[in-house]
């Protein structure tokens, strides 16, 4: 790089960047200091360095301090302080920056508190600083969100085996992140609580304290406590009002502090030998080796082999420095395969990977729009029509990807079920194991944080309500422990949601009869069971003798319900007395595309979504009859069906207005069923959903707009709602139909 040219914003940028790498850098974790040493050889050999020797003995300065903590003869924390100074003397000549320096390329002072300093001059009651960058702060937010989903994944797996070291390692590290960025960004609350969960969790990795459950309690406890605090960041950057947690953190601080007064040690687990590494390198020999390490054993048990060898003369502190990285690597390529983890990711804007599938479905649209055009069609000849269909194959590929980009595992949200179950089963008193699979199934990122309320609610209504106690479940011959099983997988262009628990089932006779005290049934009717499981998703609808605070399946199941209508999808129950209930989530795999049957009426086209059609058919003469008080009938395979004519409902003119003339469509919503009347099918195609704007997105019976192959925009249809404009809006008798008494 010594070759390069370099102008003074690229300068500040590589201070930026060390500045940053130093505050994220972790002393268990060698891998961190990688892009440090990186950004330092990058300094040594700018023109600056040759040209300033004050400045070449800054970068040399930071370098042997960087090399002290490598080589374990000197802490971060003890470190940070002089390194800052370093840093400071770096920019602009040596002129010492202020942290509201303002000018172009400055290096904000990263507030790295040590812990002594935590605990004498900063009080975790102080209020937080204001982040003058929203970006920045939106970033930080949403990194320390996913870390704090990671750990509560890891803590309640360490549960299971609490002296795996690795997973110990898979917890401290989000910590490490989430305090060294905090601490950066000055957000006090924040720093501290996370630096003092990293130094019990330092103590459990160094086998110097157990984790215990007391200890695993005291973590996910902190994870609450973070996430309460990121939400009052948020609220007060935004300008909202927040709560102040003040005295929930002293509390926590006390507490945990009483950890630090003692505790079982754990197994150490072997780390990958720094000798063999070297040995394969060929930074070192045999004989070199072996009389390093009988200097260790004999004389200094207590310094590192790498200290060693470099005090011998026999490798570089660069070599020792290498062989370190290579052995954390070595480690981490361990954990990654284990995990599965495989290749990288780069985080983008939501709103952007938006706005790129909105410009590949106008793409796509606009290919339609010139092959359908008049003059092309004239000239279209063979190698024209090559040409147009090697493009479709293109922007068909395009756009598939593109949706892709859009899809994420489930998994993420599984994930936090597990905390929930374990919290709601201590809770309850009851016994609750949960089982997932398909958990790398694909859905809509906008879908994801959609779907969590509902699972949370489905979720809890199965321990409080669904699972028995394990007394009773004992008497009724049940293992002692329930369980609930939660999957998802693909299934005919949809995501598949199954929520199912073993417990006692849902109660047909007591819904009906509560139902019926409530006048949602007349005493004379008797309806199927598909009907009577669909009154628990009433508002208020409840069962539970005994109110608490999540009993009966029906507190939160019309929030449930309606939430999954918002997503175009749908929810069915099924359920045998005495040995459980199964709930089932039908949800489309993306938001941006529906799969739609395209009609025509009188000069207008509309869509119908598949998941809602059951079947098309020709009306035969006579099918249709009026009764009074309940509209239109028409016979439908010996069933009679409401019926609906879409010319009478939007108001447009048609000459097929005899049914035997036109065309049914039987449409389906939560088991209800109606004809739809049509002119005509023009078939079945994907489209891409446009919102309406805000004068026309709340027009009953209708979820958007799609722009066709011409150009005309159809109207997608919203089922649900039609049946419900049906439902009070006065069907005309037609000439055609004798009414029936």
């Amino acid at each position: 790089m010594s070759g390069q040219s370099f102008d003074e914003a690229e300068l500040q940028e590589m201070v930026q960047e060390l500045a940053t790498s130093l505050v994220l850098a972790n002393p268990g974790d060698l891998s961190t200091f990688q892009p440090i040493l990186r950004v330092l050889e990058a300094l040594a050999a700018h023109p600056r360095a040759a040209q300033e020797r004050d400045f070449a003995n800054t970068v040399q300065g930071i370098r042997e301090k960087v090399e002290s903590c490598i080589m374990g003869e000197l802490s971060l924390d003890e470190a940070m302080p002089q390194l800052e100074a370093l840093l400071q003397q770096m920019s602009h000549s040596g002129a010492p920056i202020d942290e509201g320096d303002s000018r172009p390329g400055a290096v904000p002072r990263a507030t790295y508190v040590s812990q002594a300093s935590d605990s004498e001059d900063k009080s975790p009651a102080q209020p937080e600083e204001s982040i003058a960058d929203p970006e920045i702060l939106g970033e930080f937010l949403a990194e320390a969100r996913e870390n704090l989903d990671s750990i509560e994944v890891e803590i309640l797996a360490l549960e299971e085996d609490p002296s795996n070291t690795e997973v110990i390692h898979r917890i401290f590290r989000p910590f490490h992140t989430i305090k060294g960025v905090s601490g950066f960004l000055n957000l006090q609350q924040i720093h501290t609580l996370s630096h003092r969960v990293e130094d019990v969790l330092d103590r459990a990795r160094n086998n110097t304290l157990a984790m215990t459950q007391e200890v695993i309690d005291m973590v996910l406890e902190a994870v609450d406590l973070l996430k309460a605090l990121l939400n009052r960041v948020e609220n007060e950057a935004a300008g909202r009002p927040f709560q102040d947690h003040a005295g929930r953190v002293q509390d926590f601080l006390e507490r945990l502090a009483d950890l630090d007064e003692g505790g079982e040690t754990r197994s150490e687990e072997e780390p990958p030998p720094l000798g063999q590494i070297l040995l394969a390198t060929q930074s070192v020999n045999t004989q070199d080796l072996a009389r390093a390490l009988e200097e260790q054993e004999t004389r200094a048990p207590e310094r590192p082999l790498g200290q060693i060898l470099v005090e011998q003369g026999k490798v570089a502190p660069r070599d020792v420095e290498r062989a370190l990285m290579v052995q954390q690597a070595i480690a981490q390529v361990s954990d990654e395969s284990r995990s599965g983890a495989v290749g990288g990711t780069i985080r983008v804007d939501m709103a952007k990977l938006d706005n790129l599938v909105d410009m590949v479905g106008e793409l796509v649209i606009a290919q339609s729009l010139i092959r359908q055009n008049p003059r092309i069609q004239e000239a279209m000849d063979h190698r024209l029509s090559k040409d147009f269909g090697h493009l479709g194959r293109i922007t068909s590929e395009l756009q598939r990807t593109a949706m892709s980009m859009r899809m994420v595992p489930i998994k993420h949200t599984f994930q936090k079920m597990i905390r929930l179950v374990r919290d709601l089963s201590r809770k309850s008193g009851k016994a609750v194991q949960l089982s997932m699979s398909g958990e790398e199934t694909e859905i809509d990122r906008n879908m994801v944080d959609a779907i969590h309320d509902p699972l949370v609610h489905m979720i809890r209504n199965s321990v409080d309500h669904g699972i028995e106690s394990p007394e009773i479940r004992q008497q009724r011959g049940k293992p002692p422990v329930g369980t609930i099983q939660l999957r998802a997988y693909h299934k005919g262009g949809h995501v598949i949601i199954e929520i199912q628990d073993d417990g006692g089932g849902l109660d047909l006779e007591k819904i009906l009869n509560k139902a019926r005290e409530r006048g949602l049934v007349r005493p004379e009717e008797t309806p199927s069971s598909h009907e009577i499981y669909q009154f628990i998703f009433h508002p208020g609808f409840s069962t539970a003798e005994q109110v608490t605070d999540v009993s009966g399946r029906g507190v939160g199941m019309d929030v449930v319900k309606k939430a999954i209508e918002r997503l175009r999808g749908r929810i069915e129950l099924f359920s045998q007395q005495g040995l459980g209930c199964t709930m089932v989530i039908k949800l489309p795999l993306t938001l941006a595309i529906i799969d739609g049957m395209i009609v025509r009426v009188g000069t207008e086209r509309y869509i119908i979504p598949t998941m809602n059609i059951r079947e098309t058919f020709q009306p035969e003469e006579g099918s249709v009859s009026t009764v009074h008080g309940r509209g239109e009938l028409i016979r439908v395979r010996d069933r009679l069906l409401p019926l609906m004519r879409l010319h009478r409902v939007f108001g447009i003119p048609t000459a097929r207005v005899r049914p035997w003339e036109a065309l049914g469509i039987v449409a389906d919503n939560e088991g209800e069923c109606w004809c739809l009347l049509v002119d005509q099918v023009l078939g079945k195609q994907e489209v891409v959903i446009k919102s309406l704007g805000e004068g026309l997105k709340h027009s009953p019976g209708v979820s958007g707009g799609a722009i066709l192959g011409d150009g005309r925009v159809a109207l997608i249809l919203d089922v649900a709602g039609l049946l419900s404009m049906a439902q009070w809006k006065e069907q005309e008798p037609s000439e055609s139909s004798p009414e029936v008494p």
